[in-house]
């Protein structure tokens, strides 16, 4: 009977996501078989994932809070896990829900990080502690690993592109074989985005050096700030593309020469794909688990020693946008040259 292994991972973050898809194939490789995950839609798992051959199958759940939700839930991980004849199921997150399905499916092997009162439903004697929640996401799973004695020699992902995709855009955008700088102008928390006169004077300053295009993307709903970046350098060059959705910005990012842009999902998401990728990190703190991300921070330092970002005396996130502009644009331009030859 051909049983299949399920992986459950609830964020809804892209660049959370990115992180985790090293584990997501550890799973894989581990148990020799491909998996069936299980996701929100807002990872674009399937864009992202299409041509990984490790992956069986997605399916998206929305993990949404509220009672009817909470039930709704269990029954549709429920019938995904009686439909494909699920024989494990790995829970990257301490959510209960897709436990207490797997339960009720009658799955003889549930592994997840418990701590809360998922370990009513798990079957991994060992499990994570409440001060582990605390660590890096990275760091976190490393150690859930580590606990069941499946270890992981953790390597940033590499993820793969339809070619045909890759030639049709090289072959639009750089016919005479053009230099190509793509910048993220936007960030899921806006507070530590780097302001839009930042990225102008930047490209400016770049497009000096000679006449490369320069690319703009943003989520669509945030293209006004690409549109005021075009009217303020009055650049020929520069163009807008902040209508792609993610299967089309990942080729985009793979003909790129470079990527310029803020903390972001799309950050993570570009260096995963292979590109060389300066990261600007004012507001948050950088991370060095990809060699293709080259951080950028203030000369005052990093923005915390013990959190990602910085907190006030109650432990909640302090949204300065001002943060942000701890990095100047001199700061990234000298990490530019010191990466990128025209």
């Amino acid at each position: 009977m051909n049983q299949n292994i399920f992986v459950v991972y609830p964020s809804a973050k892209l660049g959370d996501f990115i992180w985790h898809v090293p584990f997501i194939k550890h799973i894989s490789d581990i148990s020799n078989k491909k998996v069936i995950l299980i996701t929100r839609k807002s990872t674009s798992a399937h864009d992202i994932l299409s041509n990984e051959d490790y992956i069986k199958d997605i399916h998206y759940i929305p993990f949404k809070k509220g009672l009817f939700n909470y039930i709704r839930e269990i029954l549709l991980m429920r019938k995904l896990f009686r439909k494909f004849k699920a024989k494990e199921v790995w829970i990257l997150d301490k959510i209960s829900r897709p436990a207490i399905a797997a339960k009720l499916s009658n799955i003889k092997t549930i592994n997840g990080f418990g701590v809360t009162n998922q370990t009513l439903w798990i079957t991994n004697k060992k499990s994570l502690d409440r001060k582990d929640l605390k660590i890096h996401y990275i760091e976190r799973s490393k150690k859930f690993f580590n606990l069941l004695n499946k270890p992981i020699d953790y390597k940033f992902t590499n993820i793969h592109i339809n070619e045909d995709l890759i030639n049709i855009l090289k072959k639009k955008l750089t016919p005479n074989n053009e230099k190509i700088i793509t910048y993220g102008i936007d960030s899921s928390e806006m507070w530590r985005s780097w302001p839009k006169e930042y990225f102008s004077d930047l490209v400016l300053k770049i497009n000096k050096e000679d006449n490369c295009k320069h690319i703009l993307i943003a989520s669509p709903q945030n293209s006004k700030i690409a549109v005021d970046i075009m009217n303020r350098t009055k650049l020929k060059n520069i163009f807008n593309y902040s209508h792609l959705k993610i299967i089309d910005i990942m080729p985009l990012l793979k003909i790129s020469n470079i990527y310029i842009g803020n903390d972001s999902g799309i950050l993570n998401l570009s260096a995963a794909i292979g590109v060389k990728s300066i990261g600007i990190f004012g507001a948050t703190k950088s991370f060095n688990y990809s060699n293709n991300i080259i951080p950028v921070i203030s000369e005052e330092g990093e923005i915390s020693s013990t959190s990602d970002r910085l907190l006030d005396n109650k432990g909640k996130t302090i949204e300065d946008p001002k943060l942000a502009t701890r990095v100047n644009v001199e700061d990234v331009y000298k990490k530019f040259k010191e990466n990128f030859t025209f």
